[in-house]
């Protein structure tokens, strides 16, 4: 039974692959492109850090090799050449000790170097692809409004064509009323536009044609009249 547990859990994880859809793989590669971005910037970080710290070591045995030949060759005048002789192997210790590390440092600098550069073309691939990212995320904003009917059409055109519907609905409804309203006002209506009788609401020509007639009356007239009224 446990033999089997792997193809199962390998078949389960291709299906959730099959699953996904094109935004989330998107954005889980670019969360692993990021981590692993991460990771490799804290690696420079503390490989900068420690070399600082190894040539401030070397820096230290520089000094204090120069204060042994400066002790050395004072030994030397004094005829102290046991102690002379001490230091110049303790001299001789450290010097191999810093031509190593020097030896190291260059080797590790131009690593360090690499890895920078490695580091910089990291950030900017990770903001180009953020940038893309950003934008297949409006695309497929706009892809959803094309594609998210079941007649083919997009849900714009599907609004469009309702409104259409809706608007000759509304007319032909009016169409109808009219035709079934009562005879007898709609035979009145009809007659007071063609002049017989009186109006059944207030035209505009009417209105018109009353300030027409009082605006030829003279302006006493027409205070003696308003006033009247």
């Amino acid at each position: 039974m446990p033999q089997l547990l792997p193809p199962v859990f390998d078949i389960i994880s291709y299906l959730l692959c099959q699953t996904l859809s094109p935004m989330t793989g998107l954005d889980r590669s670019l969360a692993a492109a990021y981590q692993s971005h991460m990771t490799a910037r804290r690696a420079l970080a503390i490989a900068i850090a420690e070399e600082a710290r190894e040539a401030e070591r070397r820096r230290a045995l520089m000094t204090k090799t120069q204060d042994l030949e400066q002790r050395a060759v004072e030994a030397l005048r004094a005829g102290r050449d046991d102690l002379a002789t001490q230091a110049a192997e303790a001299i001789a210790a450290m010097s191999g000790d810093i031509h190593a590390a020097e030896q190291a440092s260059r080797h590790f600098a131009a690593e360090v170097a690499l890895a920078r550069r490695e580091v910089d073309a990291q950030r900017r691939r990770l903001s180009d692809l953020d940038r893309g990212r950003r934008m297949a995320r409006i695309d497929s904003a706009l892809t959803g409004t094309i594609h998210g009917s079941e007649t083919g059409l997009d849900s714009f055109s599907e609004a469009e064509i309702a409104l259409e519907k809706v608007r000759a609905n509304n007319q032909n409804a009016r169409a109808i009323r009219h035709e079934m309203s009562q005879p007898a006002e709609h035979l009145i209506e009809r007659m007071s536009e063609a002049g017989f009788g009186r109006p059944t609401h207030i035209r505009a020509s009417d209105v018109l044609a009353r300030l027409r007639k009082a605006a030829e009356q003279p302006v006493a007239t027409l205070i003696e009249s308003n006033l009247r009224s």
